[in-house]
């Protein structure tokens, strides 16, 4: 349908106006933005790399040491002279165990080796006699039947046997004694280091053994933050870069350093881990507890 003298009118008016409107982009003069000194890549690489970042990386708060301290041997507290938060230095009293029941093991351990030198004693007469009569019958064969030879010759293997067997459980005894009585000088557990108690898993009058923790201790003063870094971010990061560790719950700070940079991604979160120690005012590092959740932000290389 051909449209009427009074709708083509507009309908060209329209057209007049948008071929107006595209004519003047084309002529427009580039922004002064645009027309200005062309970015280089390498440029933007390293800026991106130096520039703080705008958002940080999760990380907590470690301490340089922790160890579980435990009891060398069995036995009962008889006291625990720490509590959580304790400071300690090194070689400080953590427990004092009650030795009754190794004195009472001593004891049975001292009877048992009695008994065992008893039957290595016998063993021992046993298998001499047993060699001597071996011997008679090899230096006079005539005088005994090939049987009677074969018996002693077997006697004096078996003797000899039974021998080596008793003299290795006297030496077990032995050893048994010999360790329960260094054990019983060895009542009181002691920090090996020095730090703050963090945790006790045991209170008097427990019965520990060889290995049973009695209190987690950390090494005061001296902590690290563990932070996971995307892999692509971490390429950039170099042991002794600044970085920013942000405590959103106590409103801090703090400068750091990283010391350490995982070789490899992890498989679990695929991500690289890194370390980095707190350089905290003395003021601020009872503030700065272990566990706490953190924020870590990278430092451009001349920072501070």
């Amino acid at each position: 349908m051909v449209p009427s003298r009074a709708s083509a009118g507009p309908l060209l008016a329209g057209f007049a106006l948008l071929l107006a409107g595209c004519n003047h982009i084309d002529d427009a003069p580039p922004p002064a933005s645009v027309a200005a000194t062309p970015v280089h890549p390498a440029a933007t690489v390293r800026a991106a790399a130096e520039a703080p970042r705008a958002e940080g990386w999760t990380g907590v708060i470690v301490a340089r040491e922790s160890v579980d301290v435990t009891s060398d041997t069995p036995g009962r507290l008889a006291a625990i002279h720490v509590k959580v938060g304790d400071q300690v230095q090194r070689g400080d009293r953590i427990a004092t165990l009650d030795t009754r029941l190794v004195a009472q093991d001593l004891e049975m351990a001292r009877s048992a080796l009695r008994g065992a030198e008893a039957d290595a004693g016998r063993a021992a007469a046993e298998a001499t006699e047993a060699k001597e009569r071996n011997n008679r019958r090899i230096a006079n064969p005539d005088f005994f039947s090939k049987e009677d030879i074969a018996t002693a010759s077997l006697q004096a293997k078996t003797t000899a046997s039974a021998l080596e067997a008793a003299q290795a459980r006297v030496s077990e005894q032995r050893a048994r004694v010999v360790q329960l009585a260094a054990s019983l000088g060895r009542n009181d557990i002691r920090a090996p280091f020095g730090g703050r108690v963090a945790e006790r898993f045991v209170d008097a009058g427990s019965v520990v053994s060889p290995g049973t923790p009695i209190v987690r201790l950390i090494s005061g003063g001296d902590l690290l933050v563990r932070a996971a870094v995307p892999p692509e971010e971490a390429r950039v990061l170099a042991v002794g870069r600044p970085v920013t560790v942000h405590v959103r719950a106590q409103g801090l700070a703090v400068p750091a350093r990283i010391e350490r940079i995982a070789p490899e991604i992890d498989a679990a979160s695929q991500m690289i881990f890194i370390e980095a120690r707190l350089d905290a005012l003395p003021a601020a590092v009872p503030r700065l507890q272990t566990g706490l959740v953190v924020e870590v932000t990278a430092r451009s290389t001349g920072s501070p």
